[in-house]
Formats: structure tokens, sequence, C-alpha cells
């Protein structure tokens, strides 16, 4: 459960209600980071679910490795999973970035519960609205960034999209 304000474009809307955190610091040199994320979060009446995926690095055997959970509206934990899928739908490639950004994406969980029972879920989004897209390297110089790109292999950008069908998002 979450409860405060956000403010934006000026306005202040008070929230209480159901809601993530994420804290995914690394904390490790650049060449041995994760090359390639994708992070889930749906929010449902009866049910959240939660997923990070990540690809390492050439240097890890670009394995891709996915964490989730399910939850009951009570926050009680029905599921930890790790054989999930995240699925880039469709993309379209983005001008500033050279990415092929995700334009809808599926999610699907898959494991076994607490009680022992085959646990699935699977959520369909479309991305149509970009909140943010955030430079990971935006505040260091142009030749390191470029350096940290070319011994990872990842140029670090986030698009943050919200796929929200209640009240409209400011």
């Amino acid at each position: 459960m979450v409860t405060g304000t956000v403010t934006a474009n000026g306005h202040v809307l008070d929230v209480k209600g159901l809601g993530m955190y994420v804290h995914a610091v690394q904390g490790m040199k650049p060449h041995h980071a994760a090359c390639r994320w994708n992070f889930g979060n749906y929010q449902g009446e009866n049910m959240s679910a939660v997923m990070m995926e990540f690809t390492t690095p050439p240097s890890y055997g670009s394995q891709v490795c996915n964490v989730g959970a399910l939850v009951n509206a009570e926050g009680t934990l029905l599921a930890a999973m790790t054989e999930n899928a995240a699925i880039h739908k469709t993309t379209k490639k983005d001008a500033e970035t050279g990415w092929d950004a995700p334009t809808s994406l599926e999610l699907s969980w898959f494991g076994v519960a607490k009680d022992g029972t085959e646990a699935t879920a699977t959520t369909e989004s479309n991305l149509e609205r970009m909140v943010e897209r955030v430079d990971v390297l935006a505040e260091i110089p142009a030749v390191i960034k470029a350096f940290i790109a070319g011994v990872a292999g990842t140029k670090p950008f986030i698009y943050q999209v919200i796929s929200y069908l209640g009240r409209p998002f400011l």
C-alpha cells in the first residue's frame, strides 16, 4: 500500500492504494552490469504481479534472468517465480536513441504456488503513453558514455510507460 501526493504539471494528486517501489542498483562496473532490462508491474483489484527481467552482458554469457511474484489483494505472496517471459509484441524505432522501443508488451508468469499447485498469469498491454525516456548516463561526458556503450554493449535508456485503465493520468 502506498499513500502520499504526486505533483505533476502543477497539479497535486492525493494517492492511496496499491503500488510498487523498485530499487535496482547493481553497484558494479559497467561491463559487468546487465545490458537489457524489462520491468512489469500490474496492479488489479484482486491480484498484483511484478516482474523483473534482465539480460547479462556478453562477459556473463548473455543469459536472460527473470524473477516475478504474484500477490493477492490482502498482500499475501501467492507465488515467486523464475520461469517467466517479457515479450515485446510490437516495437517502433525511437529516432532519438536508435532503439526499437516496445509499443506493446506481453508479460507471462509461470511457476508453482506456495500450496504446490501450478500458477500462471498473463497480461498484455499497449504501451501508447510514454511518461518518460530516461538517459541513464545523461550526466557523464559523451566520450565516457560511448566507451561504456562499446564495452558493455548497451546504450542505457529507460522507457517508462503507463497503461492505466482508471482515472486519467496527469
